[in-house]
């Protein structure tokens, strides 16, 4: 694929969650996302769930200074971000602390508990959005609860929220369900982005070309390119996204 690719959601920093485990790896990781066409890269380390070091907001902005003097074989630009647990002093915490948010912007990434529903949701990510943020969620194919009920991810992309699907999950490496959910999130265009959400240099790795091509499949190659290029980029630049979905609320 000729694509130049951007992967807003990666755990490439070294050495801080359950991602890439040392410098050496995190290296690894960069060169195979520059074969695949990825030319820029979300550095988004897990906050508050799965960080070896009781998210240490100082030490988490040293690790980012560190990384960015990280001698590396291929060019590659760096954006940085986190991924946040859900909690309920969200709002604050976003207001605080710009190193949460995509590139300093108004988008965030939210990780939500695989296995059940966060009691008031609605009202939670209603303020949020009061305060200006934008929530980007997680591989949500990968949450039970939006598989189970997917009028809810409907719901809250009308509100304003984005969604981010895993190019694993799309090519079936997560499992059927998960599969079938995103693939059904797509058709429904529920999709905003599609990121690799990689965590090493084996299994779960930062590649992109394949989710892109069976995406495609589905909702054809404007929107597929569009999850990984200019919406991506709009997000990047704190701006709005392309006119290109349309919700529909599932059966």
């Amino acid at each position: 694929m000729s694509l130049t690719m951007i992967d807003l959601h990666t755990h490439i920093l070294p050495d801080w969650d359950d991602g890439a485990r040392s410098e050496a790896e995190a290296r690894h990781m960069v060169e195979i996302a520059f074969q695949d066409g990825i030319k820029t890269i979300g550095l988004t380390p897990h906050i508050f769930r799965l960080t070896k070091h009781s998210d240490n907001f100082g030490l988490l902005e040293s690790r980012f200074e560190a990384w960015a003097k990280a001698p590396l074989a291929c060019p590659m630009n760096f954006v940085r971000g986190a991924e946040v647990y859900v909690r309920h002093d969200l709002a604050l915490l976003l207001e605080a602390s710009p190193s949460l948010r995509v590139n300093g912007g108004s988008y965030f990434f939210l990780e939500l508990p695989g296995e059940y529903p966060v009691a008031g949701l609605k009202d939670l990510l209603f303020e949020v959005m009061l305060g200006g943020f934008t929530p980007i969620l997680s591989h949500p194919e990968r949450c039970l609860v939006f598989r189970e009920r997917p009028g809810l991810l409907y719901d809250l992309v009308t509100m304003g929220a984005l969604v981010q699907v895993t190019s694993m999950s799309l090519e079936g490496e997560f499992g059927s369900a998960v599969q079938k959910a995103a693939l059904e999130f797509l058709k429904l265009d529920l999709v905003h982005i599609i990121a690799s959400d990689a965590h090493d240099g084996r299994w779960r790795v930062p590649r992109l070309s394949g989710g892109v091509e069976r995406a495609a499949q589905v909702v054809g190659w404007e929107k597929a390119e569009a999850m990984v290029t200019v919406v991506p980029e709009a997000i990047i630049n704190d701006q709005g996204l392309p006119d290109l979905w349309a919700p529909r609320p599932p059966r």
